[in-house]
């Protein structure tokens, strides 16, 4: 975060800090539209539909209905093609995609800012071929996940290198799973134009997984085992961790404290390794887990129950949608900020197998 947005943050919440930039962003981003500068992706193509309702138990979070035990999945209401040919595109190292003189929306990584519509764009090298995504995000390991992985995974195999805005290609996640594909790549360090260039479009909307996404990354990150041990279960802990845009804390402490106490096993997201969580997997029947992206590291993990711990400060439902499209059914919310006791009796509730009907609601309500 920049020095404002931690203020903002400090005293109105991770929240109100992504409002503000998405104001200011869409303040900038009407001035160089009417400046003839800027093409954002026409509304028509950005229009949604409710396709299905994926349905919760537990607790409702606070940015939600109180009520509200479900979300509604959505998607474009135009299919989108898996990609573009584009003449002369140029690319810049923030991930703007520039052509016929326009920054275009449809062509670039992340939602353009006042950064990315005013850096340098006049290309500094040539190439004849070159792959590039289109994005909404370009910031975590979330957004590496969801907005790249899946649709570089899908258009596999290509023969051409694929370009990458420069903060993203310097994360170790991104390039462990680029050398996993066998994908030949390169950073954006200075602009670059692409003679022919492809660009891999997003297909789904925001962090709304469907099925044919978590197929692609079950494919990529099989689990080491094909059934969990009975009645077991582990906690994906945030201990230790930090959130690369909105700043949230869970009682990891005490509910790690609670896991161990029972057997359970706990995987500490901020030191775990690939080889902690392949040891994991076998103990996964039930998966307990913090709001956070470490999640997708057990996409391939035979889960058949989550709960996942969320926080009053911030919460959206792509763990909720990407557990619907694995196929889990049995998926329970827990405020955290409603207090350990809270916490306590809900899980242990849920370990018992004795849900009642506050904790299991009907289904639709």
């Amino acid at each position: 975060m920049t020095g404002w947005s931690q203020a903002i943050s400090r005293v109105a919440g991770p929240e109100a800090v992504a409002r503000a930039r998405s104001a200011t962003g869409g303040v900038w981003r009407s001035v160089f539209t009417s400046l003839g500068v800027y093409q954002p992706i026409p509304k028509l193509e950005k229009a949604l539909v409710r396709t299905e309702t994926v349905a919760f138990k537990g607790d409702a979070p606070v940015q939600i209905q109180p009520s509200a035990h479900e979300q509604g999945r959505m998607e474009f209401h135009a299919p989108r093609p898996m990609f573009e040919e584009v003449e002369n595109l140029t690319v810049t190292p923030r991930g703007g995609g520039w052509a016929s003189g326009r920054l275009r929306e449809r062509y670039s990584a992340g939602a353009a800012g006042i950064r990315m519509l005013t850096e340098p764009r006049e290309p500094q090298s040539t190439v004849d071929h070159g792959v590039v995504v289109q994005s909404a995000h370009c910031n975590t390991f979330g957004d590496w996940v969801s907005e790249y992985l899946c649709p570089i995974a899908r258009a596999m195999p290509f023969d051409m290198p694929l370009y990458l805005p420069r903060l993203m290609a310097e994360q170790p996640y991104v390039q462990r799973d680029l050398r996993a594909l066998g994908v030949r790549w390169s950073p954006v360090n200075e602009p670059l134009l692409i003679k022919r260039a492809r660009v891999l479009r997003q297909q789904k909307h925001f962090v709304h997984f469907r099925r044919e996404d978590a197929a692609v990354l079950r494919g990529l990150w099989p689990s080491t085992v094909d059934e969990a041990r009975p009645e077991s279960f582990v906690y994906l802990s945030r201990r230790g961790d930090h959130s690369q845009v909105a700043q949230r804390s869970y009682p990891s402490d005490f509910i790690e404290a609670l896991v161990d106490a029972r057997g359970g096993r706990i995987v500490r997201a901020a030191t775990a390794t690939r080889a902690d969580y392949d040891a994991a997997a076998e103990y996964s029947e039930t998966l307990i887990f913090d709001h956070g992206s470490a999640i997708y590291n057990t996409i391939g993990w035979p889960v058949r129950r989550i709960v996942e711990i969320v926080s009053d400060a911030w919460w959206n439902n792509a763990f909720l949608m990407l557990a619907d499209a694995i196929g889990i059914e049995d998926i329970t919310l827990i405020r955290a900020g409603l207090g350990e006791e809270h916490i306590r009796s809900r899980l242990n509730m849920l370990l018992d197998s004795a849900l009642d009907e506050e904790l299991d609601p009907p289904r639709g309500t």
